[in-house]
């Protein structure tokens, strides 16, 4: 941008005209503009005059401002508001984001919506407009889910997903139960009869797999209507050192290698059937060479042979729609014939995170696709169903124990490389088409999609319980869902996504099935086929993520133990993805009505106005885990749409204290409609220790702030009622009587040295057991009625006597007393044996070791165990409780020595189940 000035006119210095005085032209100064916008730009400059010389002032000082913005961004979010005047321009010719053919982000919408605006406080807006494009987006969202989706067609897509690592072999026996999930059977029942059959007295043959043999004279890869080069493309080139290769699939024909005959009209389809099948194998191939060329598709060619055989009959129903091989790694997808046509845009990816990072025997296959559904009373020809975005991804990880954060690097590192092909020209590659490389297309990330499924791999994420513990926690015959979910404790990617170090936001079903990771043969494994030289684990694993517009029910989650051809067992989970059938146009027309509400509610000159009702709210009594809830009104009396959030007070404080909830914390509200917010007050395990050694009365302020308007303010109030649950034994034996009868903790609470021996609480738990219920099955083992569990809790803290009729024949009540002690024992702040001593405890080696060891406890704590432990061995010589004793010492064992789940290293579960056995006997 240049100014100049343009020539003056020529002063005319004759004698004036009669009646007028002689002077200089009159003309204001006048100023040429010219904005050039660049070389590279197809535009001619442009030149404006003025003699606006205060006005042309202040459009070179925004442009300035502009223009340090623009160099100041780093991201495609902008931190300046521009003109007010432009904005009802922009916003109407705008494309509402629900109309863009890109899914958004699903690590972006998964975040509670408050953690994605600007930081605020009272006082202290952040940026507003911003602010509003998310909420708006967020509001419209749920405006298609509740009025769009809700009453729509459904329809289910079923999907078996199934992840194994063959350990380089060729296929060897039936795969039936890991591709249909038949009921298991024998090993030898399993076996795949050879392709060409072994002569007994050909020796040397039988050192081969008849498999690999059988291949050598079978030629799948021949020429087909859609070439197989395209929809596989492997990229066995091991270095793969472009940062991702990407396919997009033709859409249409059949594959030769995996058509099937059309004579099926006689093979029943059952409901329960998988509609598709997504398979993922890792160390496909390992062999030097593969690491250092391409090979030919043999093996994949096998291991796709031997899914159809083990669909069975059924295998006439199904084709494979597309496949994606790196070295060792391949991602098969199949899906049901009659389905074909409902898939399209089918691409393809692989990244390559082995050696020096790049290599291909390590990394990831991925494939995206788009499925379309079809209503049952549409026809083919007048209907254009809105797609749904799947995408799969199948990746094989770092190995060994160790390399607990390699792994998650290389998980972060995989979720930026794996991208796929758009197809849709960028806006600003216009330019990119005469340079003999093409218009420039936007690339898609793999969570840029409706569904993702990160479920066929090798994640090799281990255990961190000693392998002794492992072997022996799988080997027990007793208390083997306890073990269970210890072993689940220890696991690193529980850990990892505990910790938010990796796959945040993804949703694994619960482990019911045993560790699919190292098996044997022969006399190196132990009695259940590990390998005696790795450590088992679940390394093989199955993650699913998906937007709040389709619904992902998993239904199984299981190994297949029966197949053993590999070191692996091959792992399957069944998903039911439920997907609403809505036409383009519907879809369109409705989210264009609802765009045109809110599209300009940043830009108009009016102040949004709110009206909250009440703005007092007083919850009464409150006490320990037990919910009060209350609502309060926003009423949006103005004109225009109004968006507000709760922020906090200050810039360093929370929104809301941890014992309250606010649900939603964000919203938008039309002209003339209202939102209900729901304010519930919940004291957990979290809030309560902090509340009992403090004041009863609890206030706050919430800070509710519109959007370009102002800050509202309601005041709360509650009465806590004190608890023994959720404190310190060295605290509650300081008490003077109840808990709910303390005023001030800091007054009223005994001198260290006048405190009672162990808490009256634990006490009179313990002494009622054992009064009344020593001959009830399933204490301990069996929770008890909520209900009664917190009639109990009440009256420890009041000090009032238990008062329930006949005990002795209803055992719901000796359940309830059994669970209320468990529950109590697991809320201290401290757990009976602290922390720092359970490496010791694990490290006693004898009854009088573990007793000596006792006098590094406080004396309370010494107290408590021996009234514990001398009760469980009381009950443990009981007849009903001979057989589960060691289900009682695994049930005592967490909330004895409570684990710490903020630590990476776990202490030997063994060893303290070992120290608690040595006191009950």
């Amino acid at each position: 941008m240049s100014l100049s000035q343009p020539r003056r006119p020529t002063v005319d210095l004759s004698s004036p005209p009669p009646g007028s005085t002689f002077g200089p032209s009159q003309n204001k100064t006048e100023l040429s503009v010219t904005i050039n916008p660049g070389q590279d730009s197809p535009f001619a400059p442009l030149t404006l005059q003025t003699n606006d010389i205060p006005g042309l002032r202040r459009v070179l000082d925004q442009c300035k401002r502009l223009k340090e913005s623009f160099a100041a961004e780093t991201d495609d979010d902008y931190d300046f508001e521009p003109f007010g005047w432009v904005g009802p321009y922009i916003a109407e010719n705008a494309l509402p984001p629900l109309l863009s053919p890109i899914p958004p982000d699903l690590r972006k919408i998964k975040k509670p919506m408050h953690a994605r605006l600007s930081p605020a406080s009272a006082g202290q807006s952040g940026n507003d407009v911003s602010d509003i494009e998310v909420l708006r987006e967020g509001w419209m969202r749920t405006k298609v889910e509740q009025d769009l989706y809700a009453r729509s067609e459904k329809a289910s897509l079923k999907i078996r997903v199934g992840t194994f690592n063959v350990n380089g072999k060729l296929p060897s026996q039936d795969l039936s139960a890991w591709v249909r999930g038949q009921l298991q059977q024998s090993p030898a029942a399993n076996f795949v009869p050879p392709i060409k059959e072994i002569s007994p007295l050909s020796i040397g043959d039988t050192n081969r797999n008849p498999i690999e043999d059988g291949m050598e004279t079978l030629d799948l890869n021949g020429p087909s209507e859609n070439s197989d080069s395209l929809t596989s493309d492997i990229a066995s080139v091991a270095t793969a050192s472009e940062s991702a290769a990407s396919t997009v699939v033709p859409v249409g024909t059949q594959s030769a290698k995996t058509a099937v005959a059309d004579t099926h009209s006689d093979v029943y389809e059952d409901p329960d059937d998988p509609d598709m099948l997504a398979l993922g194998f890792q160390e496909l191939d390992l062999s030097t060479q593969a690491l250092l060329y391409s090979t030919q598709t043999t093996r994949e060619d096998a291991w796709c042979m031997a899914v159809f055989a083990g669909l069975g009959e059924k295998a006439v129903l199904y084709e494979k729609l597309v496949s994606k091989q790196l070295v060792g790694m391949l991602l098969v997808i199949i899906t049901k014939r009659r389905l074909r046509a409902c898939f399209s845009e089918i691409r393809t990816s692989s990244v390559g995170a082995g050696i020096m990072g790049i290599m291909g025997n390590k990394g990831a296959t991925a494939a995206r696709l788009l499925f379309t559904p079809t209503p049952l009373a549409a026809s083919a020809g007048d209907y254009e169903g809105k797609p749904t975005t799947l995408t799969f991804v199948n990746a094989h990880l770092a190995a060994f124990d160790e390399m607990f954060e390699r792994r998650n690097a290389d998980f972060h590192d995989l979720s930026k490389r794996l991208q796929f092909d758009s197809g849709i020209v960028a806006d600003d590659s216009g330019a990119g088409s005469g340079n003999g490389y093409g218009p420039v297309t936007i690339q898609l990330g793999i969570y840029e999609t409706d569904a993702l499924f990160w479920l066929v791999r090798d994640l090799n994420y281990r255990l961190t319980l000693p392998d002794g513990d492992v072997r022996a926690l799988l080997q027990s015959e007793h208390a083997k869902e306890e073990n269970l979910t210890v072993l689940r404790t220890s696991d690193q990617l529980a850990f990892a996504m505990r910790s938010n170090k990796a796959f945040d936001g993804f949703i694994e079903a619960p482990i019911t099935h045993p560790p699919s990771y190292r098996f044997g043969v022969g006399l190196l494994t132990d009695g259940l086929g590990y390998n005696t030289k790795r450590k088992p684990a679940w390394t093989d694993r199955i993650l699913h993520m998906a937007s709040s517009g389709v619904t992902a029910k998993q239904t199984t989650y299981t190994s297949h133990p029966t197949i053993t051809m590999s070191d692996h067992r091959p792992v399957s989970a069944d998903f039911e993805v439920e997907i609403p059938v809505v036409a383009v146009t519907e879809y369109e027309t409705f989210v264009e009505r609802i765009w045109r509400d809110v599209s300009s509610a940043e830009y108009v000159d009016e102040r949004p106005r709110v009206r909250i009702g009440p703005t007092s709210i007083d919850f009464s009594k409150v006490a320990y885990k037990r919910p009060v809830e209350r609502t309060i009104l926003i009423g949006n009396p103005g004109k225009v749409p109004c968006a507000f959030r709760f922020i906090a007070q200050t810039p360093a404080a929370d929104v809301c204290p941890s014992w309250l909830r606010i649900e939603p914390m964000t919203g938008l509200v039309l002209s003339g409609e209202q939102a209900e917010i729901s304010l519930t007050v919940y004291v957990d395990e979290t809030s309560a220790p902090q509340l009992n050694m403090g004041v009863t009365r609890l206030e706050e302020t919430l800070v509710l702030h519109t959007a370009l308007g102002r800050d509202h303010f309601v005041a709360i109030a509650a009465e806590y009622e004190r608890t023994c649950f959720a404190t310190s034994i060295s605290w509650l034996v300081r008490l003077p009587g109840p808990v709910r009868e303390l005023k001030s903790p800091a007054a009223d609470l005994l001198p260290e040295d006048r405190g009672v021996n162990a808490p009256r609480e634990i006490m009179r738990l313990v002494n009622w057991l054992m009064s009344n219920a020593t001959d009830i099955d399933g204490l301990f083992l069996t929770r008890g009625d909520a209900q009664l569990v917190q009639q109990i809790r009440e009256n420890l803290d009041t000090g009032a006597d238990f008062t329930f009729d006949d005990p002795d024949k209803n055992p719901k009540v000796a359940l309830a007393f059994a669970d209320a002690l468990l529950q109590f024992l697991d809320s201290l702040i401290e757990p009976v044996i602290p922390t720092l001593l359970h490496a010791r405890c694990v490290e006693t080696k004898s009854r009088d070791e573990a007793f000596e060891l006792l006098d590094l406890l406080p004396v309370v704590n010494v107290n408590v165990w021996i009234s514990l432990t001398a009760f469980l061995h009381f009950v443990g010589q009981q007849e009903l409780y001979k057989d589960k004793v060691e289900r009682l010492v695994a049930a005592f064992t967490p909330v004895l020595f409570r684990d710490d789940l903020s630590s990476p290293i776990s202490v030997s579960a063994v060893g303290r189940r070992n120290f608690l056995r040595y006191f009950i006997g």
